[in-house]
């Protein structure tokens, strides 16, 4: 079984989270439990005595796979080097600050219009990097200090 955002089970009856820690004892059954989580097991332990789990650490996504990872989702009505380089550039901006895949996804989705207005207006074509640029950098300026304040609290 897999949990994703096992952090919520801190919300639930104080028995829950123990009950998945032992499920394979509880039913007899060869049965491995994952949890998935953002946060450290040191704010999940239940007061409670239940066992230790086996901890694995993913590190962060690096650059390269974030862009394959946000570059497939480009809209279908823009060519795909086009999406591309519209995420070298969110990337360029915001990789320093935030390797965090939904947030940089909320990000690309967010920006994205922004990006193609001159494309749309007529002004410029998909390969006119600097218009496209110039046009996208005070929004992405506006949104960095969004990230920063969600990346604070």
């Amino acid at each position: 079984k897999v949990l994703d955002r096992a952090e919520q089970l801190r919300e639930m009856e104080a028995n829950i989270l123990p009950a998945f820690l032992r499920l394979q004892e509880l039913t007899d059954r060869n049965v491995t439990v994952v949890l998935l989580s953002e946060i450290v097991w040191e704010l999940f332990r239940p007061n409670t005595g239940c066992f230790e789990p086996f901890t694995l650490y993913f590190p962060d996504y690096s650059i390269g796979h974030l862009q394959k990872i946000l570059s497939q989702n480009h809209p279908p009505e823009y060519s795909a080097d086009f999406y591309a380089a519209y995420i070298n550039i969110l990337l360029g901006v915001f990789y320093m600050v935030c390797r965090d895949l939904k947030e940089l996804q909320h990000l690309a989705v967010l920006n994205f219009s922004k990006y193609c207005e001159p494309v749309v207006r007529g002004e410029a074509n998909e390969r006119d990097t600097r218009k496209l640029w110039k046009n996208i950098e005070p929004h992405l300026k506006k949104a960095m200090q969004t990230v920063y304040l969600r990346e604070i609290s």
